[in-house]
């Protein structure tokens, strides 16, 4: 929609204001050259219609152009074209007087002085007036220009903002799985060869569709899933972690590598390693084009009230990925006491 309202002032300002000046200003010549013989209609049609045209393209499309993109500083260029001007003036402004007599119009050259002045008048007026206009479009010109540059570039810097923080994220996510994997194989566990096959299914996503803008729900799902199966081969023995999921459809779609952050901060505050009674509950549901997504888990003693109010780098771009993707229509709340850490995220999934 913006694209296209761009696209139209663009040409509006190109075509629609050119359009009207030269079409006034055939009705003005066709106006004085009214009821006037053959000879006489030609003189006021030459003056007014073809010399004025003449002049204010001139000024319009050659002289203030490079003005413009001169910052007013006068160079050889700019001189030059200011030079052609005032010549082109002058002819037009000598042919009230050389013109009569030229095509033989006695009439009109023998009139006393008022009419010469007041035909000099209009003419003046008139290319006053059209350098005026030319000048206003070129200006309104130019700064819709820098205002759709500038938007590009506010685009562009988003654009920007959004590619880093998935390299954030992404490398974030597989730096602690390898470094898991890599706790595994220096005890020889036979759990790292296990975990190496999940990280490849995770791979494969991230190569495969996360360069996407946006991708199917169902498989930010299945990435879930697969990052437990990950945690729970960590984590042997600990079966305390529950996934829910439903209403999910074929039809829904969501910002890669968005909620696997927020799974892996339950992870990062839960005492799965230290207490037996310690849980992680993870659902997400979607009902009616609003995705509910929660994470729920119990926390270490030794995770102070300060660690525990600190987001890290991986929450921190998760939320700031919402916010620029979904402007007022997410919503993040985070509750916390001394046993249970809880995040609620709702998510608006239509555009």
């Amino acid at each position: 929609m913006t694209d296209s309202a761009i696209s139209k002032t663009e040409r509006f300002l190109k075509v629609g204001p050119y359009a009207l000046w030269f079409g006034m200003n055939t009705i003005i010549g066709l106006a004085l050259s009214y009821q006037r013989d053959g000879v006489e209609a030609i003189y006021f049609l030459l003056n007014f219609f073809l010399m004025g045209s003449i002049i204010i393209w001139f000024f319009g499309f050659k002289l203030f152009p490079i003005y413009l993109e001169s910052d007013g500083k006068v160079d050889q260029k700019l001189g030059l074209r200011i030079g052609v001007f005032i010549l082109l003036f002058l002819i037009g402004l000598s042919n009230h007087f050389t013109l009569p007599k030229l095509l033989g119009l006695e009439a009109v050259a023998a009139r006393h002085s008022l009419p010469l002045l007041v035909r000099l008048g209009m003419w003046n007026l008139m290319i006053l007036t059209g350098v005026i206009l030319m000048a206003s479009i070129r200006v309104a010109n130019a700064y819709h220009q820098a205002q759709v540059e500038k938007i590009e570039q506010q685009i562009d810097r988003v654009q920007t903002e959004l590619k880093l923080l998935k390299t954030q994220i992404s490398p974030h996510f597989l730096f602690n799985t390898l470094n898991n994997i890599y706790g595994l194989a220096y005890m020889k566990d036979d759990r790292a060869a296990q975990m190496i096959s999940k990280l490849s299914q995770i791979m494969r996503y991230l190569l495969d569709d996360c360069e996407q803008p946006q991708v199917p729900l169902a498989k930010e799902r299945d990435l879930l899933e697969h990052y437990l199966s990950l945690q729970l081969l960590k984590h042997q023995g600990t079966m305390n972690v529950d996934f829910y999921h439903a209403g999910v459809q074929h039809s829904h779609r969501i910002i890669p590598m968005v909620l696997i952050n927020f799974v892996e901060n339950c992870f990062k505050h839960s005492d799965l390693e230290t207490n037996s009674e310690g849980w992680i509950k993870v659902s997400m549901e979607v009902e009616k084009d609003h995705l509910h997504f929660r994470t729920e888990n119990t926390i270490r003693k030794e995770v102070g009230e300060r660690t525990v109010n600190r987001q890290g780098i991986g929450l921190t771009n998760a939320i700031k990925l919402l916010e620029a993707n979904y402007p007022d229509r997410h919503q993040v709340s985070i509750e916390k006491n001394e046993q249970v850490y809880q995040l609620d995220v709702t998510l608006n999934l239509c555009a």
